[in-house]
């Protein structure tokens, strides 16, 4: 399941809040992307803070992890999770005839 987590700075904290953490924060973002726990990462365009794609079981997992980030440690930041998965069962939409059956990678090697 993939789980959207996206950041709020809480009320009055600065950049200068902020910087102390900033390496430790990115560091630690950069060592769950490469274990495959967090599959995408984004700055926010509209407002201050980012967008994080995690690959879990749950919102409770990923919560873990945020909560684990320095910048939330030090009581920075605020989390908001949506939980989201592919659009099955999709296939009901699909014509019986069409084959959908494992495997569904077939790519030839």
């Amino acid at each position: 399941m993939k789980i959207l987590a996206y950041d709020n700075f809480k009320p009055g904290v600065t950049l200068d809040d902020l910087r102390p953490y900033l390496r430790d924060e990115v560091s630690n973002v950069w060592r769950l992307w490469k274990a495959g726990i967090v599959r995408e990462n984004y700055a926010r365009a509209d407002v201050g803070g980012v967008i994080i794609v995690f690959e879990l079981d749950g919102v409770e997992e990923a919560r873990r992890y945020t909560d684990d980030f320095p910048l939330s440690k030090a009581g920075l930041l605020e989390w908001h999770f949506i939980a989201f998965d592919a659009p099955l069962p999709l296939e009901f939409l699909f014509d019986p005839t069409v084959d959908i059956a494992k495997p569904w990678d077939r790519t030839a090697a």
